[in-house]
Order: structure tokens, then C-alpha cells, then sequence
């Protein structure tokens, strides 16, 4: 099972705090994750979810496809 980070910034690479974060996993079997907030510095941490491909929801809105491993992060900006 994978763990690893969601990290949400601005144009200036600062974090934001308060972003809901929800991903859609791209095997249909396996839905959707819980909801999860970012903290002060920009990030959401997701556990126990196997690796893969997923779709990436900030605040409802599609941010996009990637492909999620252990350990990893991802940053989007808004």
C-alpha cells in the first residue's frame, strides 16, 4: 500500500491551506478517496491506497491525470 503527498501552491510556490483535495482512481473498482484538507505548508497526505493512475479533484474542480507511487507527492498550482 502506497502513501504519499498532495501539495497544492500558488504561482509563487507558497502552500495553501484549506484546499480540498479528493482523487478519483482510474480503476473503476476502486472509486474515490476520502475527503482531505491541505494544512499550512500545501499538502494532503493519502495512505493505503495501492499505486496507480488517478485524476486529481481541488476544491470539485479536475486538475488532471497522474500516476501516483509510494512515497511520491504531487504538486498542482491554482
Amino acid at each position: 500500500m502506497a502513501s504519499f503527498e498532495v501539495r497544492v501552491v500558488n504561482e509563487n510556490q507558497e502552500g495553501l491551506s484549506g484546499i480540498r483535495i479528493k482523487l478519483k482512481f482510474e480503476d473503476f473498482t476502486r472509486g474515490m478517496s476520502t475527503e482531505e484538507y491541505t494544512n499550512s505548508e500545501g499538502s494532503a497526505f493519502f495512505d493505503n491506497y495501492d499505486e496507480g493512475d488517478i485524476t486529481v479533484y481541488i476544491d470539485g474542480d479536475d486538475r488532471g491525470s497522474y500516476y501516483y507511487e509510494k512515497g511520491g507527492c504531487i504538486t498542482i498550482t491554482k
